[in-house]
């Protein structure tokens, strides 16, 4: 199982660093034909807009799994013990199903998307586009499960890794 999650997390991080590298790749290309030749490609502006949304989920999906997401945790400053372990265990419950959630209803909007033949740009069908979101939200919300399930059975962190 080590071995498994450990390509996924190569997966994932080569992905964000090839898509950065790709939009400044891309970026670059766009400003040097704008300046050189009064031209660009014409889908660059789109596909970078599509590039930081795909940025943005497999950002989330890495901090997520490091640990290092933004958390609204004001009260677990303020509590102790078995106090705090409640607070986190009713957190990360409901970010799961806010995630899961937001994944099924992302996924149903996806499918929708699919029905049609609208083009994002340059023949990439904006469903395509999409797909990160419902994606990311249930590999984000699978993680607080599990980390839910680490808190409740009393798992430490290095050994769940």
């Amino acid at each position: 199982m080590s071995a498994i999650l450990k390509f996924i997390h190569r997966l994932e991080d080569s992905a964000l660093v090839l898509l950065v590298l790709v939009m400044i790749g891309l970026s670059v290309s766009q400003i040097w034909l704008r300046n050189v030749n009064d031209s660009g490609i014409y889908w660059a502006d789109n596909a970078l807009r599509v590039m930081v949304l795909w940025l943005a989920m497999l950002g989330a999906m890495i901090a997520t799994r490091e640990h290092s997401h933004i958390a609204i945790d004001v009260l677990s400053h303020y509590l102790r013990g078995v106090a705090q372990k409640v607070m986190a265990i009713i957190a990360s419950a409901m970010t799961a199903a806010v995630c899961l959630a937001g994944a099924w209803y992302s996924w149903q909007f996806v499918a929708l998307e699919m029905e049609d033949s609208y083009y994002a740009f340059a023949k990439v069908p904006a469903w395509l586009c999409e797909i990160i979101i419902p994606i990311g939200l249930f590999i984000i919300g699978v993680r607080f499960l599990f980390r839910l399930a680490q808190m409740v059975l009393g798992v430490p962190e290095e050994e769940a890794k």
